[in-house]
């Protein structure tokens, strides 16, 4: 039988964003109103979307290398899509929880 190996870094990504789902939920249910779950929530989600951003750095700076450019559009498209949506709910995340409160 064949095992296949899982790297370390993806099991570190699943591990943090496991951690970042329960902690959030516990924050959520101790939070009194629906202002405060709301923030909390909210703050769950930025820290997803960083810790995403950076899987996403790692996938293509380590992962695929110098054969990004073989990549296929569609995929690079996605890829961008996804990099740029994350980082865009990242600063609206901050600047709402930390700056326009």
């Amino acid at each position: 039988m064949n095992k296949s190996k899982i790297s370390l870094p993806f099991k570190g990504f699943v591990v943090l964003m496991a951690v970042n789902m329960v902690m959030t939920g516990i924050v959520v249910l101790m939070a009194d109103d629906y202002e405060a779950k709301y923030d909390a929530s909210m703050f769950g989600l930025m820290i997803f979307s960083i810790i995403f951003i950076g899987f996403m750095i790692y996938v293509k700076e380590a992962l695929i290398k110098e054969k990004w450019s073989k990549v296929p559009v569609a995929i690079k498209f996605i890829w961008w899509f996804l990099f740029t949506g994350n980082a865009v709910s990242v600063f609206h995340k901050l600047f709402e929880t930390f700056i326009y409160n």
